[in-house]
C-alpha cells in the first residue's frame, strides 16, 4: 500500500462513521425522551432527566460545530470555507447559550424572562443566517416562477404561523370578564347559602434563598425589562432562517451538492418548529422543560452535522475525480 492511499482510505472510512454517529445521536435522543420521561405530580421532570436531555442537545450542537469547522479548515470545500466558518460559529454560540440557560434555570434555580444565554442564542441565529446566506449569494438564482412562489410561500407560511402562535397565546392568557354578564337567580329564588367558618390564617411560606451568585441575581433583574425585545428578535431570527432555508432548498435542488444543503434546510426547519413550540408554551405559561417537542432542537443539530459531513465527502470525492481525469 502506498503512503498516499492511507489518508485517502481513512477519509473514505470517516464519512460513514460520522454519518452513523449523527444518526445514532438523534435516535438515542428520541428514545431517551420516549422511554425515560417521568413527570412528577407538578408536571416537572426529574433533575437527572433534565441533565440528560441537556447533555444530549448540547453535545449534538458541539459535534455539529466541530464538523463545520472541519469543513472550514479544508481547502477542498466547494461551497466556500467562510460558509462553514459562520455556520460552525453559530452552532458554537448555541452551545454557550445552552450551558448558560441550564445554569440559570437548573443550577441557580432562577426563572428569568431573559437570561445571559438568550444573547448567545440571538448571536447564533445571526451567524447561522450569515453562513447560509453566503452559500446562496455566489449562486445566480435564475429561479422560475414556481420556484419563487415556493420561496415566498415558505416565508409567508412561517410569518403566519408565528403570528398565529402569538395570537393564540394572547387569547389563552386573556383574563375572563367580570361575572356581571352571567345570569343569577334573584334573591327571592336563590337558596340560602351557608357561610363557612373562616379558615385559620396560614403564614406564607418564605421564598427559598437563591442559589445564584450575587452578580447573576443583579444581572437577572437588569435583563428582565428586555423580555419583549428579546422575544421579537427570536421571532425575526426564526423567520429569516426559514426564508433562507427555503431558498437553499430551491437553489440547490438537483445539483451535485444538493444533498448537503437539503440537510441544512431541514436543520433550519427543525429549529423553527422547536422555537414555535417554545414560544407558544412560554406565552401561555405552560412551558415545562423536557417536553417531547424539545427533541427538534437536537434534530436540528444532527441535520447540521449531517450536512457538514455530506458536503465534505462530496467535495473531496469531486476534487479527487477531477485529478484522475486530468491525469
Amino acid at each position: 500500500m502506498s503512503k498516499s492511499s492511507t489518508p485517502s482510505s481513512a477519509r473514505d472510512m470517516s464519512t460513514p462513521l460520522l454519518v452513523g454517529a449523527c444518526i445514532a445521536w438523534g435516535t438515542v435522543t428520541l428514545l431517551f425522551f420516549l422511554l425515560f420521561t417521568a413527570p412528577g405530580e407538578d408536571g416537572a421532570q426529574p433533575a437527572w432527566f433534565l441533565l440528560g436531555i441537556n447533555l444530549l442537545e448540547t453535545g449534538a450542537f458541539l459535534l455539529a460545530s466541530v464538523l463545520c469547522f472541519r469543513n472550514w479548515r479544508s481547502t477542498q470545500i466547494a461551497s466556500g470555507r467562510n460558509v462553514w466558518f459562520w455556520i460552525g460559529l453559530g452552532l458554537l454560540f448555541y452551545v454557550f447559550g445552552n450551558i448558560l440557560f441550564f445554569l440559570w434555570g437548573n443550577i441557580w434555580g432562577l426563572d428569568p424572562a431573559v437570561s445571559l444565554g438568550d444573547f448567545f442564542y440571538i448571536f447564533s441565529y445571526i451567524f447561522l443566517a450569515a453562513g447560509m446566506f453566503k452559500a446562496v449569494l455566489p449562486r445566480r438564482l435564475n429561479l422560475e416562477l414556481p420556484q419563487w412562489l415556493m420561496v415566498i410561500g415558505i416565508g409567508l407560511g412561517g410569518i403566519l404561523l408565528a403570528i398565529f402562535v402569538n395570537l393564540a397565546a394572547a387569547e389563552a392568557t386573556v383574563i375572563p370578564s367580570a361575572p356581571g354578564a352571567e345570569v343569577y337567580l334573584s334573591q327571592a329564588e336563590a337558596p340560602p347559602v351557608a357561610v363557612p367558618d373562616a379558615a385559620p390564617e396560614v403564614a406564607p411560606t418564605p421564598p427559598e434563598p437563591s442559589k445564584a451568585p450575587g452578580w447573576v441575581s443583579q444581572l437577572d433583574k437588569k435583563l428582565e425589562p428586555l423580555a419583549d425585545g428579546v422575544g421579537l428578535m427570536y421571532l425575526i431570527g426564526d423567520i429569516v432562517l426559514l426564508i433562507i432555508a427555503g431558498t437553499l432548498l430551491v437553489a440547490f435542488w438537483g445539483g451535485r451538492y444538493s444533498q448537503s444543503w437539503k440537510l441544512i434546510a431541514i436543520a433550519a426547519f427543525c429549529l423553527y418548529i422547536a422555537d414555535m413550540f417554545f414560544a407558544y408554551a412560554v406565552n401561555t405559561d405552560t412551558y415545562i422543560e423536557g417536553s417531547l417537542w424539545e427533541v427538534f432542537w437536537t434534530f436540528s443539530a444532527v441535520f447540521f452535522g449531517l450536512g457538514a459531513v455530506v458536503e465534505h465527502a462530496v467535495s473531496v470525492h469531486s476534487r479527487r475525480s477531477t485529478r484522475r481525469r486530468r491525469s
